[in-house]
């Protein structure tokens, strides 16, 4: 062989190698992209605002006990008072009141932690009542409110916030905005399966 030939021969070889070591070069991620859409104080000031605009929900349960034949009513009300927007922390506090035929049953004040958060779901209030009647026992039971009412529903590794709303559309606009700060938080559902 001519040292011409072994020259190219090695020069080959060293391109190849080369070109190897190059596709094996780990490549920096892309930059994230620039965050769009409105700012977390801007999104936490709609959802308090539009939660705030709905008031009080009243509503009437109508229960059926399909095995033993029994019906009975429940005047529920709801109200979310004193939201604050909370920004600097990605909560937004609130107080939270339910009433059953008058009575409280619940007054407390509560929070939404955007960054612990997975997911915003929308469920009708039967399908609400329906899975926590039926972890209680009480698997015969059926319901219907009067009027509808569709529960905005935040959810945690555990547990959950639950937001009434008697218009759907607005019950889905909140949840796109509490989508929106679930993200910006850093929250949501890191499971890859």
């Amino acid at each position: 062989m001519t040292n011409n030939l072994r020259v190219v021969l090695v020069v080959c070889f060293a391109a190849m190698l080369s070109t190897t070591a190059l596709a094996q070069r780990a490549v920096p991620p892309p930059p994230k992209p620039v965050d769009s859409g409105p700012s977390l104080a801007a999104t936490l000031q709609f959802i308090q605002e539009r939660v705030l605009q709905q008031g009080k929900v009243n509503y009437a349960a109508y229960v059926h006990d399909n095995s033993a034949g029994n019906d009975w009513t429940v005047q529920k009300a709801v109200e979310i008072t004193n939201i604050v927007p909370r920004p600097e922390t990605c909560i937004l506090s609130y107080h939270f009141k339910l009433w059953n035929n008058g009575t409280i049953a619940i007054d407390q004040d509560a929070g939404i932690p955007f960054r612990d958060a997975e997911d915003v779901i929308i469920l009708p209030v039967e399908q609400a009542w329906k899975e926590v009647d039926s972890k209680a026992g009480n698997t015969t039971w059926s319901y219907r409110s009067d009027p509808p009412v569709f529960i905005l529903r935040v959810r945690r590794k555990v547990g959950y916030n639950e937001i009434n709303f008697t218009d759907e559309a607005m019950a889905n606009r909140v949840a796109k905005a509490m989508v929106h700060a679930i993200e910006l938080c850093g929250g949501g559902n890191k499971d890859p399966f």
